[in-house]
């Protein structure tokens, strides 16, 4: 959750920084529009690889929930196996 709030911030800052940059350099039409291609292109691949990152730790979490849960399931069968084993006897 932390992780996913620094990123929305970190891409509001970014876009804010790129619109105010903008808005106060001297540049003709041409060079304005140019700029923007361009910030919005960054703003892009920035925004693509922030949600990448987020993705491949949310997959190791849940990778690793499930080697946790795998694990116990298969001390709880070899438990219940165990005890079966000594009523037979």
């Amino acid at each position: 959750m932390k992780e996913s709030k620094l990123i929305g911030g970190l891409i509001a800052a970014t876009a804010i920084g790129v619109a105010i940059g903008l808005l106060l350099a001297p540049s003709t039409g041409k060079q304005t529009r140019k700029k923007i291609v361009d910030g919005s292109l960054k703003f892009k691949d920035d925004f693509m690889s922030s949600v990448d990152s987020s993705i491949e730790a949310l997959r190791k979490q849940i990778n690793s929930r499930i080697d946790q849960l795998a694990k116990g399931g298969k001390e709880v069968v070899n438990s219940a196996s165990e005890k079966v084993k000594v009523n037979d006897m």
